[in-house]
């Protein structure tokens, strides 16, 4: 069990927290048709476009109330109107997803009251989808605004079955996962002979879309959330996507799978063996062979593995997925980790130290590390240390092509152990050519 431990700096030094509403955004942009509305000022989605923008280099549909001074000390609806008239008659989109801010939020506004006198005030738009999810940005951070987005969406988009459909299966996905992650479960569910519907599919965001789309051209069809009612299964991968699942379990008595993780041979065992019950099939020669690659990989690795440590720092999902890895299957030690905000599950690590803090915290700790994994901002914490640095999470801005990469699943396992491997059989050679210090006292 990890003791969870808060930071009590007086200020944040190298920032790890995103907010609750880019989360939700993030998700937003896995439902086909979908258009995130911003309701606050047009700082807000400002920087939640530009980081979006940035992280996938692809256009990010995206549209803002743009809260004034004024606007926002008399706090009447007029904005949020304009604006989602505005949308509906420019754009129509298929849903449009209303994400609150700090300012918003503290003003105290009925988000879904205002919602509702819109549609009395446009009676055309009446039958038009939209959801109101509530992300104060000065609480939280991208994963709660994440799991925020996903119950949302199911609470407010999927009906009551007509009847059950044979053979489909709800897939409810973390951001942790990438658009190739995604493809990897969807090509192994339906290997199975199962219809998978995935919430949200982010794979859409691979950058191989054809032409300009001012919405989400791509991702989960509508059609197809209103039906996860009438799944047989419903399978939740990462903490963030358990309340969705959960709701769905309760509401519609759809027996939920819950996975922490997909990475390593045991947890995606279990995957692969849930699936055969749902099937009745056996797994295919391709997977099977894939397992014995990534046992000869664990092999080959844990010369340059074993016993190495190493600092872990991201959203709760990412943190997780990879300290149980390198911790339970690779025997490495992670003698500190650190998240941004609490989440109950990071307590079962098999860890000692996990703090809430920021990436500093991590040189403020002064324990002896052999690399650090994390987002793009870590990288100067991993130059101070003098250490390498193994890019995972979001955001990923000094490197191309990070979400056409894959993790989870025996391929993608086998291949982050290579990779991290190679790192270090790197830095361990580089080290073998530097003069011992007690020989540079010597010479001088």
């Amino acid at each position: 069990m990890a003791e969870i431990k808060v930071s009590r700096k007086a200020c944040s030094v190298y920032p790890l927290k995103l907010s609750q509403p880019l989360g939700a955004i993030y998700a937003l942009l896995g439902v086909k048709g979908s258009m995130p509305l911003v309701h606050g000022s047009q700082g807000c989605a400002a920087f939640a476009k530009t980081f979006l923008t940035r992280y996938f280099s692809e256009n990010i549909p995206m549209q803002t109330t743009a809260l004034s001074e004024i606007a926002t000390v008399l706090g009447r609806d007029d904005e949020l109107h304009i604006a989602l008239k505005t949308i509906m008659e420019k754009h129509n989109p298929e849903l449009v997803g209303v994400v609150t801010t700090g300012v918003s939020e503290t003003r105290g506004d009925d988000t879904e009251g205002s919602v509702k006198r819109f549609k009395e005030l446009y009676p055309d738009y009446v039958y038009k989808k939209i959801i109101c999810i509530s992300t104060p940005d000065y609480k939280g951070s991208f994963h709660d605004g994440y799991r925020e987005a996903l119950l949302s969406l199911v609470k407010g988009l999927v009906v009551q079955p007509y009847r059950k459909s044979y053979g489909y299966v709800n897939l409810l996905v973390s951001y942790a996962l990438t658009a190739k992650d995604i493809d990897t479960l969807r090509e192994v569910i339906e290997s199975f002979g199962l219809k998978p519907i995935i919430l949200p599919d982010l794979s859409s965001m691979d950058g191989a879309c054809k032409g300009f789309s001012s919405i989400t051209p791509d991702g989960t069809e509508l059609k197809k959330i209103e039906t996860m009612s009438s799944s047989m299964v419903t399978i939740a991968v990462g903490e963030s996507t358990k309340e969705a699942g959960e709701y769905l379990e309760k509401k519609f008595m759809i027996p939920m799978f819950f996975f922490d993780s997909l990475l390593g041979i045991e947890n995606f065992d279990r995957f692969i063996r849930l699936l055969m019950n749902i099937s009745g099939k056996e797994p295919s020669a391709n997977l099977r062979r894939w397992r014995d690659r990534l046992l000869d990989a664990m092999v080959d690795g844990h010369f340059y593995l074993t016993g190495k440590r190493a600092a872990v720092a991201g959203e709760p999902d990412v943190v997780y997925a990879m300290v149980d890895l390198l911790v339970r299957e690779l025997g490495m030690e992670v003698p500190i980790a650190v998240v941004p905000t609490i989440s109950e599950h990071i307590r079962s690590l098999p860890i000692e130290n996990v703090l809430v803090g920021d990436l500093e915290d991590i040189l403020l700790s002064k324990v002896d590390i052999d690399f650090v994994l994390g987002n793009t901002n870590l990288r100067h914490v991993a130059k101070k240390l003098k250490v390498p640095h193994y890019r995972v999470g979001l955001p990923i801005f000094d490197r191309l092509g990070h979400f056409l990469k894959g993790y989870v699943g025996y391929e993608g396992t086998a291949n982050l152990v290579f990779e991290l491997a190679n790192l270090l059989m790197e830095r361990d050679e580089e080290m073998s050519y530097e003069v011992p210090e007690h020989i540079k006292r010597r010479r001088a």
